[in-house]
């Protein structure tokens, strides 16, 4: 899993046109070594639930004012009693899995089992053979054979995982100074922190402030991050207080998943992320589940949060291009119905009220470009699931020095680096990815592949149009920025991200400060953070103050949102100019609802809320 953090955009000197290769790389032999017999191994199993289709109609029906299931949100036992695997089914798998000697437990839900013992004995149990292969510089674990269960057992299942595995977060990025890792040069160091960099700003610019009255501060509420790395939970205190920020004391619990230790690689983005979802709700706990960085990680996490349902937000900054996982699948390191799985945890999440924010991505229209694939327009994982709300990112007004003229940003507008190319003509770049860095830097959005128009953007006014200015041309792995960009506009199917927006340029983002991976508090620094990472947790943070106003969970935004943009009075402000507006491919939609490079646009919590409140 990659995490989606923003860059901080170099504005040193340039006007070209560059040629960026593909970042494909040279045929080496393949090595297949045997796993070691004794080594533990972590294998899911994902169980059929009874009716996934029900459950995403359930999904729907809580948060739809005219059912008569509307606010009857279930708790995970009672989705295990409705909607998962049955308990006779379930024990019966544990029984055959214990004559191996493998241990086998269940998320409440009965959507995913998971498998515990050693390479011998899982070999034998699903018939398979595990090797550590070694392929172009990667290294992973390979299952050699069709993982098999006993007939009446495998009627049961959707799928089996995690005998082989990929760690999809490439490490290219890591610093390491004296046997201490230090975040990626990712923020800019900040002198002097200000008000203009305190989250102040984000409850400000999006009228957040009127929701604290009465003490409603995310008070009774808990906000979920999935992580997939390690962090000092003392940072984040010392960032509140230094900010100002009364938050509420030991309000932070870790969740390892799996057990699992947890990694100092990708610290960071734990960090800010709980910083800024602690900032925006000081009154609400703080629950972070640490998981391994793939997708066993991943599923796992997400199942141990829908099943505990102590959370009433769930943000997740970390995620994969759906052109990354279509490799991996074919890799045969991720299983076919991954996206399938991701949707029935996040559909379980929706019937019991969780609401969940991702993060829709930082490389523009292109995400993932720097993860190896030949480049293509792309949108994340999990962003474009059906069932979570995908928040997109924009910047706000500034100056800049750009080819030796100021250049205004003058109003909100889609976040992407288009306006600093001429800035790029001198500047030096040590490596093809810092080039990709620099020139792809943006909010995610475009359409999904995987997953066809959800129900609340069919019809809707933008959704399956879109206005676009071509910047590049991408031809067999290479990349050209045209001499002169060309527009266009066009049909296009599938689930549209992002849902909506708010700032998350690094240029005009937030303070933040982290320390040492060795030791809390060691060479502590404060840095301006940006990208969609930050925007997420902000934006769930949001959801937990409005929750603690109206009492009650919020549940599936999506529905809902999109149900109140339609109205005269909505709560969202619709960046649709087509021209300076760009994620470096789409564009705004002139008098249209919704675009693919901010969703519905920005939104007012103050009338977001009565919006919710005024349902019956």
């Amino acid at each position: 899993m990659k995490k989606r953090t923003g860059v901080k955009v170099a504005t040193a000197a340039f006007l070209t046109l560059i040629a960026l290769t593909g970042s494909g790389t040279a045929s080496a032999k393949t090595t297949y070594k045997a796993v070691s017999a004794s080594k533990n191994q972590l294998v899911d199993i994902v169980l059929k639930p009874r009716s996934q289709s029900a459950m995403g109609s359930y999904a729907y029906q809580v948060v739809t004012p005219s059912s008569k299931n509307y606010h009857k949100y279930l708790t995970s036992k009672q989705v295990s009693s409705k909607y998962g695997q049955t308990t006779a089914k379930v024990n019966a798998l544990k029984k055959y899995l214990k004559k191996y000697h493998l241990k086998a437990g269940v998320y409440s839900g009965n959507m995913v089992m998971v498998v515990k013992g050693s390479t011998k004995n899982v070999e034998k149990a699903f018939k398979v053979k595990l090797y550590n292969v070694k392929s172009n510089g990667n290294s992973y674990q390979k299952a050699k054979g069709t993982p098999k269960l006993p007939t009446s057992l495998q009627k049961s299942t959707m799928a089996i995982f995690g005998l082989s595995n990929y760690n999809s977060m490439s490490e290219n990025g890591k610093v390491q100074t004296k046997g201490q890792y230090q975040p990626q040069v990712i923020h800019k160091r900040a002198s002097i922190i200000t008000n203009s960099d305190s989250p102040q700003k984000f409850i400000a610019k999006y009228n957040l402030g009127s929701l604290y009255s009465n003490g409603n501060e995310g008070n009774n509420r808990t906000m979920g991050i999935i992580t997939f790395a390690n962090f000092h939970p003392s940072d984040a205190t010392k960032y509140w207080r230094s900010e100002n920020i009364p938050a509420k004391k030991n309000r932070i619990s870790v969740y390892r998943t799996n057990g699992y230790k947890g990694s100092w690689y990708g610290y960071d983005e734990s960090t800010m992320d709980v910083e800024q979802a602690g900032a925006i709700a000081p009154k609400a706990n703080i629950r972070a589940y640490v998981g391994r960085s793939d997708v066993t990680g991943m599923v796992n996490s997400v199942a141990a949060a829908v099943g505990e349902n102590k959370v009433d937000t769930l943000s997740i900054s970390w995620g994969q291009s759906e052109q990354q996982v279509a490799a991996e699948i074919k890799l045969g390191t991720t299983p076919k119905q991954y996206n399938q799985i991701m949707n029935l945890l996040y559909a379980q999440a929706a019937v019991q009220g969780i609401s969940v924010f991702t993060a829709s991505g930082d490389s523009g229209a292109y995400d993932g470009i720097q993860e190896g694939q030949s480049p293509a327009l792309n949108v994340d994982m999990p962003a474009s699931s059906p069932f979570v709300t995908a928040v997109g990112g924009t910047t706000l007004p500034k100056s800049y020095q750009v080819d030796g003229k100021t250049i205004k940003i003058t109003k909100e507008r889609a976040w992407s680096s288009d306006f600093l190319y001429p800035n790029y003509k001198k500047q030096e770049f040590f490596s093809k990815s810092a080039k990709l860095a620099s020139y792809f830097t943006g909010t995610g959005g475009g359409f999904s592949r995987y997953n066809k128009t959800p129900k609340y953007q069919r019809g809707f006014s933008g959704v399956g149009t879109y206005d676009v200015t071509q910047l590049w041309q991408i031809k067999s792995g290479s990349i050209n920025l045209l001499k002169k960009a060309k527009k266009v506009s066009g049909n296009k199917t599938g689930r549209n991200v992002p849902d909506l927006s708010v700032n998350a340029d690094p240029n005009t983002g937030y303070s933040t400060y982290i320390s040492s991976a060795s030791r809390a508090g060691k060479n502590g620094q404060w840095y301006i953070a940006g990208g969609t990472s930050i925007a997420a947790p902000q934006v769930a943070a949001a959801s937990a103050v409005m929750s603690s106003n109206t009492k009650s969970r919020l549940g599936f935004w999506n529905p809902q949102i999109y149900r109140f943009a339609k109205t005269s009075s909505s709560p969202f402000t619709v960046l649709d100019s087509r021209t300076n507006n760009s994620n470096l491919y789409y564009t705004g939609q002139p008098d249209k609802k919704y675009n693919q490079a901010t969703g519905l646009g920005t939104v007012d919590f103050t009338k977001l809320l009565a919006k919710f409140k005024s349902q019956k």
